[in-house]
């Protein structure tokens, strides 16, 4: 593992390294250091060093669904950590940017981590990197949560498009050698490759190129990780051990203006449960919950992991579905430490969003994880009220919340490119942010 450092001597940041970073800007009056680790997670691709910045909440490097802007572009084509570097320090004076920073001084290898560490009075992190054996894939942390005093976070990290370069998958099209081979590119923008899209979750390879197999990844969902440890503080009490029993209030929230979600399974667990897999197919409860909503289904499921899988509590915590912008709390006391939770997006063929095996807070910590759409791949995305659940929540001609032998896709388990056009669903019922599209806030209360 590669180590560096980043320290705040009389307001200002000396970097170690050589593309390094920015002062600090007025905000919180608590200030807080920080070790970060960024981990690939990959066994095929190296990363650029990441691009990092601490800072408000008003600053999003990125956004899904928008064009990128030239430093992100500069990243996911080239690997061009400085370009990024300066566009995140000229947001200091518009926005209140506190650190940023670059984290390594190399590419990190698959399955190799850098750690470096920074103080700072802001409250949110974003790190960006580049996937290098790509046209313009790279992994990244938007505007995410610092943990308090004594706390450690870790989020798990995706890869994205960023929409810039056609995706050829040709060595000759990406940066030189050594990284993917012999045969490798220039390192520099091909103008007849311009893409002008937008920012997207990655589809991996999909072998065009004579990138793939070799560089392909299996996990786009958990491409990468970062674990921020605040070092401020002494370290709070750990989430319970078995025959620790600790009791938590749960509060899931739908964040979309359009949707509504279906009444929330939920589990507290041992860490050798998962609910779901990506690219695996659905679990009948999964299919059940995703298709129709059907809740009693995957409770039974879950439950019928207990003896197996030393499963802790599960249940239902709702009565009824939960509107858009609204949320649900409840209560459940346990003594395993993951927490599971799965809910429909009601108005869609087989969509569902979820929060699976995460970390429960320990004693008076509270931890809220942003939730994401997924596709259960097991029925066709007409998008057609007809073939949806029935009336009043998609409106009138809804269908009759049965499975249809007649839509079966027999896929895998997907992020949700959200409504596309195909049916009558659409617009009304779209949702814009497929990564944050609910939310799972949990509290320890003992």
């Amino acid at each position: 593992m590669i180590r560096r450092a980043i320290f705040i001597i009389a307001g200002l940041v000396a970097v170690l390294l050589p593309a390094a970073a920015v002062s600090t800007a007025a905000g919180a009056e608590t200030v807080n250091t920080y070790t970060v680790t960024f981990e690939n997670q990959t066994s095929t691709q190296y990363f650029t060093p990441p691009n990092f910045a601490v800072h408000r909440d008003t600053v999003d490097l990125f956004d899904i669904r928008q064009p990128a802007s030239p430093g992100i572009q500069a990243v996911a084509e080239n690997g061009a950590v400085p370009v990024l570097a300066a566009e995140i320090a000229g947001a200091v004076d518009d926005a209140g940017l506190g650190v940023s920073g670059v984290g390594a001084d190399a590419p990190i290898a698959p399955g190799q981590s850098v750690s470096f560490d920074v103080t700072s009075n802001e409250a949110k992190f974003s790190l960006v990197s580049m996937i290098i054996c790509t046209n313009d894939g790279f992994t990244a942390s938007d505007s995410k949560n610092l943990p308090g005093a004594g706390e450690t976070i870790t989020y798990n990290l995706r890869g994205y498009d960023a929409g810039t370069e056609i995706n050829t998958e040709n060595r000759a099209d990406v940066v030189p050698a050594p990284f993917c081979g012999e045969g490798g590119g220039t390192g520099e923008t091909n103008p007849s490759l311009a893409e002008n899209g937008v920012i997207r979750v990655h589809q991996t390879l999909l072998g065009a190129g004579d990138l793939f197999p070799a560089f392909d990844w299996d996990d786009n969902e958990n491409i990468a990780s970062v674990t921020i440890v605040n070092t401020s503080g002494a370290a709070p009490a750990p989430a319970p051990a078995p025959g620790d029993v600790a009791n938590y209030t749960v509060t899931f929230e739908n964040q979309t203006s359009t949707q509504y979600f279906t009444p929330p399974n939920f589990a507290v667990h041992r860490d050798t449960v998962d609910l779901f897999d990506i690219r695996q197919p659905a679990s009948p409860g999964i299919q059940a919950v995703a298709e129709n909503g059907a809740v009693p289904v995957l409770a039974a499921e879950i439950a019928g992991a207990v003896d197996d899988a030393g499963l802790g509590v599960s249940g239902v915590g709702a009565d009824a579905p939960i509107a858009p912008g609204q949320s649900v709390s409840f209560d459940v006391t346990s003594n395993e430490a993951k927490f599971s939770l799965v809910s429909m997006i009601i108005c869609t063929n087989d969509g569902f969003t979820a929060s699976d095996s995460k970390n429960l807070p320990g004693a008076g910590e509270t931890i809220t994880y942003n939730l994401r759409g997924y596709d259960a791949g097991t029925e066709i995305n007409t998008e057609n009220r007809a073939d949806v659940v029935p009336a009043p929540f998609c409106g009138e001609g809804g269908g009759t919340g049965e499975t249809n032998p007649s839509l079966a896709e027999n896929g895998v388990i997907r992020v949700h490119q959200t409504l596309l056009g195909a049916g009558d669903l659409f617009p009304a019922f779209d949702w814009d942010d497929n990564e944050n599209i609910a939310s799972v806030t949990i509290t320890r209360n003992n």
